[in-house]
């Protein structure tokens, strides 16, 4: 354990013959927790975290979260480290909450010997310093850790959280750090150690739970409200590669409350690289809900799967909600990684409703993977498949905007796609396929081929087609959904199912007998050059990713 006298250092300046001082900041203090009691440090801000009058120095967790904030921020991030003897897993029960921390500091449960943050997709942790709030009291205020006013850029890592009233962390400052923790599941990743609100609660701006390594991932499940939740009134956070509502090899189910609630603007969920993924499966409400809030995306996920990507997981509930005034909210893509995985959920796959006031609008909903949901792929209004009306005027969630009706003949790979909207306007059409049509009749959209632009003539009538070669099977479906200049995408349109056009069969080849050679006679004489007329070229709109997707004339 370092320690140090708090002695400044002094500069002395001679500038123009003036003698200035300055009391240079010393680096930030390590301490070292060795013992499991719940009793205060002795003297906090002396530098010396110690609990009890006997020789050597006894600290444990709370009396260094005591001597951290008495000493008060530094120059770089406060340590707090674990070495505490014996076989783990050392369990500390508070029998009141910690203090909250008001300095930026590290607390790191993995520098506890033999405890190591996940090594890859599939290992869990193995974590052997668990905070068990049993004893800690009740109330709303009884969290596990929180980072206080002043605590901005600080690290919680390799914890176990469990079993406190309120929440597992509370964030309440910014750019702070949440990686390689159980947040409401015990040690063995299987044992549910609920939290009585959230595993983490974030009300600050710039905060990252999880992030782009292995070794960052978060488990958070079992906690009786949100698994997450991100408060009104903050922006940029960022929640990428955790298991959220799972066991912590991600497998099966042990479900929070809900997954992850959203109330704020301008927050990501996911990301376009494998690993920022998250497993937001089997919590017994809704995977991911985004509540009268703007331009949120949400990119890349699992929502109702395994870490597997095929074991079913589901959510009690739909897997991704957009209610009240939410705006500009993102949910998948068509760029590479983009796009969600939204399968085997109660629910809906993504619904967009009011939620007593307001309509959402403008929400786009492309290139994710969605099928086998118990309700529709894409729900606008939760009243089931919409009707398209003439001109599409009409108003409420996603503008209701029409979606495509598609024709596929018998025998034909010629997919023609019609839409009927506003007039001398460009829609984003995307295509589906998926093994089977949904019960409905409409969606949903097991694979995304691709798509592209239709642009609606005067009267509001636009159509488009693809050849479809080489991308679909006999019995296929496929469905569609259009997306408007502002964002509102629809509902999947009516499927369509794949028949191949027969084989031929090959004629046999006859072999001829030879005859004599013909005598060669004179070349003739060129009479004239021949002219190779031009085949007239259409104006075409073209799909980004279909091989061939015109308009039509």
């Amino acid at each position: 354990m370092k320690q140090f006298a708090m002695i400044p250092m002094v500069l002395l300046l001679l500038i123009g013959g003036w003698t200035v001082t300055r009391a240079l900041v010393p680096t930030g203090v390590t301490l070292t927790v060795n013992w499991l009691t719940d009793a205060s440090d002795m003297n906090p801000g002396d530098g010396i975290c110690d609990v009890s009058v006997n020789g050597g120095e006894q600290c444990n967790l709370r009396a260094a979260i005591e001597e951290l904030n008495a000493l008060g921020p530094d120059a770089t991030l406060h340590h707090i480290e674990f070495d505490i003897p014996g076989t783990g897993p050392f369990t500390f029960t508070p029998a009141s909450p910690f203090p909250p921390i008001t300095v930026p500091l590290e607390i790191d449960g993995a520098t506890q010997p033999g405890a190591a943050c996940p090594a890859d997709g599939m290992t869990p942790a193995t974590l052997l310093v668990v905070l068990d709030g049993s004893n800690a009291g009740t109330g709303q205020t009884v969290d596990g850790l929180v980072l206080d006013a002043g605590s901005d850029g600080s690290v919680i890592r390799g914890l176990v959280i469990g079993n406190f009233d309120s929440e597992g962390i509370r964030i309440l400052s910014h750019d702070n750090r949440v990686r390689c923790n159980h947040l409401g599941l015990g040690a063995d990743g299987v044992t549910a150690m609920s939290n009585g609100s959230y595993g983490i609660g974030v009300g600050g701006n710039d905060n990252v739970v999880g992030g782009p390594l292995h070794v960052q991932r978060n488990v958070i499940s079992a906690n009786e409200a949100d698994g997450l939740r991100i408060y009104s009134n903050v922006e940029n956070n960022t929640v990428a590669n955790n298991f959220i509502g799972v066991t912590a090899d991600g497998m099966s189910a042990l479900g929070n409350g809900n997954g992850i609630y959203v109330g704020s603007n301008n927050n990501t969920i996911g990301g376009t690289i494998a690993i920022a993924r998250n497993v937001i499966s089997g919590n017994t409400g809704f995977g991911v809900r985004v509540n009268s809030v703007a331009g949120n995306v949400v990119q890349g996920n699992m929502i109702g799967l395994a870490r597997d990507g095929s074991t079913a997981v589901p959510n009690g509930s739909d897997g991704i909600q957009i209610l009240g005034l939410a705006v500009n909210n993102v949910v998948g893509g068509i760029g590479a990684g983009e796009g969600n995985r939204i399968a085997n959920n109660l629910g809906h796959g993504v619904l967009v409703d009011t939620n007593v006031v307001g309509v959402p609008v403008q929400n786009p909903i492309r290139g994710n993977r969605i099928y086998s949901n118990n309700g529709l792929g894409i729900d606008l209004g939760g009243d089931g498949v919409d009707v398209n009306d003439s001109g599409d005027g009409d108003t409420g969630e996603n503008e209701r905007q029409n979606y495509p009706v598609l024709s596929l003949p018998p025998g034909s790979l010629i997919l023609t796609g019609a839409l009927e909207s506003q007039p001398n306007t460009q829609y984003a059409v995307d295509v589906y396929r998926s093994d089977s049509c949904d019960p409905s009749g409409y969606g949903e959209g097991q694979e995304y081929l691709g798509g592209g632009l239709l642009t609606t003539d005067a009267s509001g009538y636009g159509e488009a087609m693809a050849n479809l070669a080489g991308l679909v099977s006999e019995g296929d479906s496929l469905t569609a959904v259009a997306t408007d200049p502002n964002g509102n995408s629809s509902e999947f349109s009516a499927c369509v199912t794949v028949t191949l056009p027969p084989t031929p069969t090959p004629t046999p080849t006859q072999t001829a007998t030879p005859g004599p050679s013909p005598t060669p006679g004179p070349s003739p004489t060129p009479t004239g050059t021949p002219v190779i007329e031009p085949t007239p070229i259409p104006s075409y709109d073209f799909f980004i990713y279909l091989p061939v997707i015109v308009r039509l004339p």
